[in-house]
């Protein structure tokens, strides 16, 4: 059901809301203070009342006014994930703390009063005011849906005759249209413009290069100039050996679908910090991942390392998941087929299924589980002239590592599509394992998040590969600072 409020209107309310909960966070977190350490509530008052009150009252003051000064210039909770509500919260109490120090430390009142209590009080404000923070945001969240791709009218040009945008917009009341170009003559945008302005609505247009739309985590500033980069970069960024491709997933998806013809029969590979570890120790595995047109750092610690020995503009993690869904949503038009070859039927079954409902009018030439055992000459030239066939563009490889990357390496320039070795991709995509919250990734973390799923397939691996991967670089900065 749409909500009746603006975005506006919900985050005031929820700047509201997050008030009322630290305060009450602010004062459970005093009592619980003063419990602890006194064992009993009013043991306290017998020991300096005055200024337990005092910090009270100053506290619940102090609070208030962060709150209006602060947290209110900054984002809601409700569009915030959870690490930046925590990271928030603990800025905001730091400043509670120092401001009450410094009026005790004025008014002479520091040395009557107990700084196990003032430890204490720190410490579980963070606690309770997340726990209360967390509250409001799920029960706001759960009231009233926050405003997002649902509220947002998408109008895809040019239009047919007998659309009616007018009627489309006054349908749910939408406040915001986005005007997709795509071949539409300027003309025809500056009509669609004009009638979103005169329904007192805000317009968004489509930006475009050539024939791409462009998309979010893709553009950079450059000379007081939004820019995209044309292709990858032709540098490379060696770690252990591996040639790493330095790009950003959306800037990834678009060389890959600009230079799809010239990339027939070869192959990408994403490489994470277990699969880096073992091309270090390997140099027959190096020598298949550096066979790849291009490697992407799959890592979040691989791309911090390419951060610091390269330029940073435009480097990030480019996760074989991600690209799938950037190169999903780049494909809904139908333009560049797909082939899907791996996993079990039951994974690629529900792969389909999923690809089919989340991106209409992608083009799916064919998916294939072979069995899971090395397989002879025959089979094998069956798969090769089944995939073929097809006539898909980007054969899709879900195999495992390094299985994935050893299969592609022999089959290149036989395979006619370009193959991405891109492993639990299937089973992200096609709902057979959960993937790691969008704040969990972006902290790095979604290692320990699949650890959790699957400890006894993952720990000794992480544990092994994770160890190794620190010490050759303790090893390679040893040797950096004595040469």
């Amino acid at each position: 059901m749409k909500t009746k409020y603006t975005q506006y209107k919900l985050n005031s309310m929820a700047y509201r809301g997050t008030l009322i909960a630290d305060e009450i966070s602010v004062v459970a977190a005093f009592f619980s203070a003063i419990f602890i350490r006194y064992s009993a509530i009013m043991m306290w008052a017998d020991r300096s009342m005055g200024v337990y009150g005092a910090m009270l009252i100053t506290a619940f003051i102090f609070e208030m006014m962060i709150s209006m000064l602060y947290d209110q210039h900054r984002s809601s909770i409700l569009e915030m994930n959870p690490i930046e509500n925590l990271l928030l919260l603990i800025k905001s109490r730091f400043i509670l703390i120092a401001l009450l120090v410094i009026y005790f430390y004025i008014t002479h009142r520091n040395v009557l009063t107990s700084r196990v209590v003032f430890g204490i009080f720190m410490l579980l404000s963070v606690i309770y005011g997340y726990a209360a923070r967390m509250l409001c945001r799920f029960v706001f969240k759960k009231k009233y849906y926050a405003i997002g791709d649902e509220d947002i009218l998408k109008v895809e040009l040019p239009l047919s005759d007998n659309t009616d945008l007018k009627g489309l917009i006054r349908s749910k009341d939408y406040q915001i249209v986005m005007i997709i170009q795509n071949e539409a003559t300027d003309e025809e945008v500056r009509k669609c413009v004009k009638i979103c302005d005169e329904m007192g609505v805000r317009a968004f247009q489509s930006v475009k290069s050539f024939d791409y739309t462009v998309r979010s985590g893709i553009i950079s500033e450059l000379n007081g100039f939004a820019v995209i980069p044309s292709y990858v970069r032709k540098e490379k960024c060696q770690i252990f050996g591996v040639n790493f491709s330095v790009a950003r997933t959306e800037e990834a998806v678009l060389t890959v679908i600009r230079q799809i013809k010239k990339l027939s029969g070869q192959y990408i590979c994403f490489s994470n910090v277990h699969t880096t570890v073992m091309a270090k120790d390997d140099i027959g595995y190096r020598n298949v991942l550096n066979g790849a047109a291009y490697v992407f750092a799959d890592g979040a610690p691989i791309a911090k390392l390419q951060q610091k020995k390269g330029p940073n503009i435009g480097i990030e993690r480019v996760a074989g998941p991600d690209f799938m869904e950037h190169m999903f949503k780049n494909t809904m038009d139908g333009k560049i087929s797909h082939y899907f070859y791996g996993s079990s039927p039951e994974t690629i079954e529900a792969l389909r299924k999923n690809l089919l409902a989340k991106y209409p009018g992608i083009d799916i030439r064919g998916m294939y589980s072979p069995p899971f055992r090395k397989l002879n000459p025959e089979e094998d030239e069956e798969d090769i002239r089944r995939i073929n066939e097809s006539g898909a563009d980007i054969v899709w490889i879900g195999l495992g590592a390094p299985k994935q990357e050893k299969w592609m390496n022999a089959h290149k320039d036989k395979i006619n599509g370009v193959m991405m070795g891109v492993g639990a991709g299937f089973d992200f995509h096609g709902g057979t394992i959960k993937r790691a919250p969008v704040w969990i990734q972006k902290m790095g973390f979604e290692w320990l998040f699949r650890l959790f799923q699957n400890p006894e397939r993952l720990l000794k691996r992480y544990f092994v590969t994770n160890t190794k991967f620190f010490f050759y670089l303790l090893m390679e900065k040893l040797k950096g600072e004595n040469n």
